[in-house]
């Protein structure tokens, strides 16, 4: 990496460990990743090789882009599942069709139709790719399931235990070691967490979805999702760093057993009806938004991290969650207790203790300061 003045464009240059690169969105982080690479290769290097200085007008547009995708995510699909005839099984399959048609898309251009070809080829290594696939589809669909039952803001803070999940599988898997700091940080998001559970139990909670289930379920929903997200992640990059097969040609396959399970599932439960006239049947603007953004957003973000370093990937994070919190509460009527608050405090805290960052040094790098 180049060099540069500060620690904060050190880190910038560094990027993300592959934990985090889990924890920012697995698959799609790794996409993103992919074609910003293609698009430094393509592009000529800067007079010297040094990288252009990121402005502060810069960093803060991305962190409000990050801010909206975050927020977005566990908005949109709170109010999609709202619409009272969607079937999230089909909200599932067309995020999977989309990032399939991109990752066609990117092999056409990279490699044309053989790299396309060979991507398609049953083979052993094809077959590997079936077990993220299987776990990435269940995270998805356990994430609906999670929103119907939880108000936007509990769903928010409780899915960052995708940290949690995310280290101790590469601890466990691929022999990773943690600090000692970054341990406490666990035990403090584990417990914030588990403070917000309690403040959400104790007050009955806000209004769930249409079958009137309890909070617990979509606890059990979230916990599900982020044990799924944490071994798809650790099981994707080991069949990454152990094959020469091109990362699209990986995605695509994800894709697309995701497409023949998720189809199969959706037939199986719901009937040939589901699969035909009724797929689209609930769909409205805001199911399409919930599903664009969740295709999407974890390659966008990829592409504009590079404006940014974790002080503003951090920051991202809480803020995200103090603005779906406020949402949350406008639109949903969701109680605030004391509870909540330290509950949502210490995650937040979790947070920038993970990626080591506390005290003003860390708000001096928001702000652009020595």
């Amino acid at each position: 990496s180049p060099r540069a003045d500060s620690s904060s464009m050190k880190e910038m240059a560094r990027g993300p460990t592959d934990i985090e690169e889990q924890v920012l969105g697995n698959r799609e982080y790794a996409r993103g990743k992919k074609l910003e690479q293609a698009l430094e290769q393509e592009q000529p290097a800067a007079a010297g090789g040094a990288p252009a200085a990121i402005s502060n007008q810069v960093k803060w547009a991305v962190l409000a882009f990050l801010i909206f995708q975050n927020s977005g995510a566990s908005l949109l699909m709170r109010e999609s599942r709202s619409a009272g005839q969607l079937n999230s099984q089909t909200a599932v399959i067309m995020q999977e069709a989309i990032k399939g048609v991109l990752c066609v898309g990117l092999l056409l251009r990279s490699g044309g139709l053989k790299a396309l070809q060979e991507s398609l080829t049953l083979s052993s290594e094809a077959i590997k790719t079936s077990v993220p696939a299987l776990l990435y589809l269940f995270q998805n669909n356990m994430q609906y399931v999670a929103v119907a039952y939880l108000d936007a803001s509990t769903y928010a803070i409780l899915y960052q235990l995708k940290i949690l999940t995310a280290a101790l599988m590469s601890v466990l898997i691929l022999n990773k070691s943690l600090s000692l700091m970054q341990w406490g940080a666990l035990v403090l998001l584990t417990v914030g967490a588990s403070v917000v559970i309690v403040s959400q139990m104790s007050s009955g909670g806000t209004s769930t979805a249409q079958d009137g289930g309890s909070i617990i379920y979509g606890v059990v929903a979230v916990l599900m999702a982020c044990l799924a997200s944490g071994l798809a992640g650790v099981y994707f990059e080991k069949l990454l760093k152990g094959s020469t097969m091109s990362l699209w040609a990986r995605n695509l396959q994800l894709a697309v057993y995701s497409l023949l399970v998720g189809f199969g599932s959706l037939y199986q439960s719901s009937g040939v009806d589901a699969v035909g006239q009724d797929f689209l049947k609930g769909y409205n603007g805001f199911v399409w938004a919930s599903i664009i953004n969740n295709a999407l957003g974890g390659l966008l973000i990829a592409i504009v991290i590079k404006h940014a370093d974790t002080i503003v990937k951090n920051f991202s994070t809480t803020l995200s969650i103090v603005v779906t919190t406020a949402a949350s509460t406008m639109m949903y009527g969701t109680p605030v207790n004391g509870m909540s608050i330290l509950g949502t405090a210490l995650v937040i805290y979790a947070v920038f203790l993970y990626g080591g960052m506390t005290g003003y040094s860390t708000v001096g790098g928001l702000l652009g300061r020595k």
